[in-house]
This record gives C-alpha cells, structure tokens and sequence, in this order.
C-alpha cells in the first residue's frame, strides 16, 4: 500500500461523518433554520464517500451547557496550525500525512465538544476535500450555511465564505479546488451567494484558470 494509500485509511479511520452515525456531518444547528433539500442530489456518492446528509432527521439541539465551548475552539486552532504545517513545501510526504491525520483527529474531537465550532467544520470539510470525500464535504458546507441563520455564528461563517469563495480580497482556498465544478458544489455556491450584492460571487466557487 502507498503512501496516499495510508493517509486515506488513517484519515477515514479519523473522519466520522462517512459510513457511521453521521454525528459530526449533520450535527443540529441552534434554531433549526430551514433545512436545504437533499432529495434532488444529481451525482451519485463515491462508493467510500458519504451519504447526503438530511437536515430532518438530525438529533435534538446541545444547549449551551452540554458544550465546551473553549476545549472545541482550543482543539479548533491546534488542528489549524497542523494543517496548515503540512501544506509547507519543507515538509516531506511522511511527516505531511502525520500532520494531516493529527489535524484531523483535532477537528473531529473539537466538534464532539462543540458541534457549532465553524473553525473546525470548515476545517474538516477542508480535509475531505483533500481527500476527494467530495459528499463528506459538501454535508460540512452545507450545515456551515445553516448555521449563517443563526445571529451568533452569522460572522464566523461568513468569515469563512469570504475564504471558500474569494470574497473581500482573499484568494480561493486550494484545499476546494478539485471539487469546484462538481454540481453539488455548484449548487451549493449558488445558495451561499444568494445574499450576496456582487454578481460575480457564484464565480468563486469555479475551478481557478489554469
């Protein structure tokens, strides 16, 4: 087995949202904002990827009092920090795919602390992405957008679009680039721009021009 070969287990193994409960890709939102359909799903997941995810059938919300909050948040910013680490050219393969497992293992046991934490949501759709979970990430983005309904997260998501979609002077995010002409995630561009005042917003969510 190579080498992409055992990242791929070792982040599987980390990733909890893909052929299990789907606890951390469909955690509840706060208030419960409209959900997004996911009936008139087009392209059929990978045999290894997730399901898509349903808003419906997610578990009672956490109160206040059953997160931690600061632990998630802790968590959240060491996973950061790793994974960016690993996009270092000076960083060899071995100790890159030790990195990204460990950012991995960061995010997913932030999110069990606090489903809410947008930084490791993000983070975590970040790293499917990578790994070409394309559904796994999508289920992430698509409950990030839910959770923009709520007052409390309305900025740190929108914080995190401007990263995903290239808005407000940032560059796109590589770690989505595979996956930014797959329809999913077309249709799910679409929807985070529906706010949006700048025509050319749904163009940020295109593969960058080579």
């Amino acid at each position: 087995m190579g080498k992409a070969s055992h990242l791929t287990a070792a982040l599987w193994v980390l990733l909890l949202g893909c052929g299990g409960g789907g606890e951390l890709t469909a955690p509840p939102p706060p208030l419960r904002p409209k959900a997004i359909p996911v009936a008139a799903e087009k392209v059929a997941a990978a045999k290894d990827d997730c399901e898509p995810t349903d808003a419906n059938d997610e578990d009672p919300a956490k109160s206040f009092q059953q997160r931690s909050i600061p632990e998630a948040e802790k968590l959240a910013r060491e996973g950061q920090v790793k994974l960016a680490s690993a996009e270092s050219k000076e960083v060899d393969a071995e100790y890159r795919e030790q990195l990204i497992t460990e950012a991995v293992g960061k995010f997913t046991t932030a999110l069990l602390a606090d489903p809410y934490n947008i930084n490791a949501t993000y983070n975590l759709a970040a790293a499917y992405a990578r790994i070409g979970r394309v559904q796994c990430s999508i289920n992430l983005l698509r409950r990030m957008l839910q959770m923009r309904e709520h007052p409390s997260r309305q900025d740190f998501v929108e914080d995190k679009l401007d990263r995903l979609l290239g808005r407000n002077k940032q560059s796109l995010d590589p770690d989505f680039n595979d996956m930014r002409d797959d329809v999913r995630f077309r249709t799910l561009i679409e929807r985070m721009c529906e706010r949006d005042r700048d025509p050319n917003c749904v163009f940020g969510g295109a593969a960058p021009t080579r």
